[in-house]
Formats: structure tokens, sequence, C-alpha cells
């Protein structure tokens, strides 16, 4: 049990790559589920833990809320876990089992972030990155830092109300945002809410 945990972690804590990604081109046309979850975290991934894992541990008052729905093959509601390795990742995983993974999305913004992310990023090279990046089951990964020569039809949007990484705290709203595959012509189209109260595992 601890052991597949332990890989559920390193799913979450995946680094979204800057001009590419794992897996083949196609995101596939899966949507997510369609009810919303809220779920309290069981693990504490607090720097005081030493990010350890104990199956033992009871619910902690953290939690995590989720509608968000994609069409590429992203199950971005569910079974989740909260982790910060640079940048606020949430992966999405089956219950049981192999705890396979299903989805994620991650979160690369300045600490205490407000406000609309722009779609493209339009890095300039040098400041602080504005990533919001989506993985499907084949690890392909959708951002909108992945446009570079062209630009989304209807890129929609995503609004920060709160953003604190190092605490596993975020909170952002979806509104059709498009975000481009890193490594084909694919786009993933996201909508609805996430909240995160803090750092574990959510069941």
């Amino acid at each position: 049990m601890q052991d597949k945990l332990v890989n559920a972690l390193l799913l979450a804590s995946l680094s979204f790559p800057a001009c590419g990604g794992g897996g083949g081109d196609d995101g596939g046309d899966g949507a997510g589920a369609d009810a919303g979850t809220a779920t309290d975290a069981r693990q504490d991934l607090s720097p005081d833990s030493g990010g350890e894992v104990d199956p033992d541990a009871g619910p902690t008052e953290t939690s995590l809320n989720s509608t968000l729905t994609s069409d590429c093959g992203a199950t971005l509601q569910g079974r989740a876990i909260v982790n910060f390795n640079g940048n606020l990742g949430i992966s999405f995983t089956e219950d049981s089992g192999a705890f396979t993974f299903l989805g994620s999305i991650q979160f690369e913004l300045p600490s205490g972030f407000t406000g609309s992310v722009n779609n493209p990023e339009g890095w300039d090279g040098q400041s602080e990155r504005h990533v919001i990046a989506a993985s499907n089951t084949s690890f392909t990964t959708h951002g909108n830092h992945c446009w570079f020569d062209t630009s989304p039809s209807n890129p929609g949007s995503v609004t920060i109300s709160d953003y604190r990484p190092n605490e596993g705290i975020v909170k952002a709203t979806f509104n059709g945002l498009q975000l481009k595959s890193c490594v084909g012509a694919s786009v993933c189209t996201i909508n609805g809410s996430i909240e995160t109260t803090g750092q574990g595992v959510f069941d």
C-alpha cells in the first residue's frame, strides 16, 4: 500500500516541460468526470512532515474540490495528490489497485499571484513563469506555454483567486481555457474550478 502511494506522489510531482512532453501527440477525446469532488486529505506532506507518507494517518483539515473537465483524455476529478515540487501539481488517480494515473493540472506562477493568466503565456525568457498545464493518461502535456509561433482561436480564460504553492494552496476558475500540446497540434480545453487547501493525498 505504501509503495503505491509513493508512486502516486511521484506522478503528482512531475514537472511539465518547457518545450515538449512525454507520450504521444494525440490527447484523445475523452472528457473528465461530470460530477465535482470534495475530499479530505489523509496524508500530511507539509515541510514539517518531511514529505513522508503514513498510510495510517487520519484525515486532516485540508481539502480538495474540483469540477474540472477536459476534452483531451485528462480526468481532473476524484482521488488526488497535491504536491509542490518547483511547481504546484495536482494528480488524479484511480482510487484503488495500482492507483493508475488519470490526469493532472499544474501551476507555475509567482507565489501570491492573483488575477488572469495570459494565454499564450508570452514568456520573455527572463521574468517569472506564468504557466498552466495539463497532462492526460498518455502523459501528453498541454500548456499555455506551448503555443510557440501560433495562437489559440478561442483562448478562454483562467482566473486565480488564491495561490500559495509552498502550502499546496490554489483556487482557480477555468472558462474554456485552450492549452496547446507541447509535442504536436492537439488542443485541450479546460472548464470548471479547483480549490486546494494544502498538500496531501485526497481520497
